[in-house]
């Protein structure tokens, strides 16, 4: 699929068949994932692929989102900051905000263009899902991602995203950008 397609279909898939993905598929996604840009070339994310039913069904109560018990594979991404930390002191959290939220993205376009479905979940309980899988207590657990087959593909509609016309600024906050027929693609 080509990127831009994979941009303008992703959607937030809560409805899963009960056909099971390749496992294949999740390792491709997790390995666009990992390509993902990561401050220093630290590469501080850790992907736990989980595909037992009981332990699904625990997440989903963790999570407390009913549908990721419908997901074949759940896949939670974690971090470690103790080498960000020692690089960037104070700056580390938020540039492992801004390595998760690369690698998510990531997934989930790869997750698209492969012909699965996914949507990222952030609240959860951590010390349960941390006692769950076994996560020790300095790693974090960034996002929850359920993973599988659409039940009904192609029905799941990519939300409305606002118009660039009021998020887009030319040289200062607030400052009308002009030139928006000049570029290709853009919604305004």
């Amino acid at each position: 699929m080509e990127l831009q397609k994979a941009l303008e279909t992703r959607a937030s898939v809560k409805r899963f068949s009960s056909k099971k993905p390749d496992i294949s598929k999740i390792m491709e996604a997790i390995y666009a994932a990992n390509m993902a840009p990561t401050a220093g070339n630290l590469h501080i994310l850790k992907y736990i692929i989980v595909e037992n039913s009981e332990t699904i069904e625990k997440i989903a109560e963790a999570c407390q989102q009913e549908f990721i018990k419908n997901a074949p594979y759940v896949v939670v991404i974690c971090s470690d900051l103790s080498q960000l930390r020692r690089m960037y002191d104070a700056r580390a959290e938020k540039y492992l905000r801004h390595n998760a939220g690369a690698a998510a993205e990531n997934f989930l376009l790869k997750i698209t263009d492969l012909g699965l479905g996914s949507t990222l979940v952030g609240a959860f309980s951590e010390p349960t899902l941390k006692n769950l899988l076994n996560i020790p207590e300095k790693v974090n657990i960034e996002v929850v991602l359920p993973v599988g087959y659409e039940m009904f593909p192609g029905k799941t509609k990519p939300r409305f995203r606002q118009t660039l016309i009021n998020k887009v600024f030319a040289n200062s906050w607030r400052s009308k950008y002009r030139h928006f027929a000049k570029v290709r693609r853009v919604d305004v």
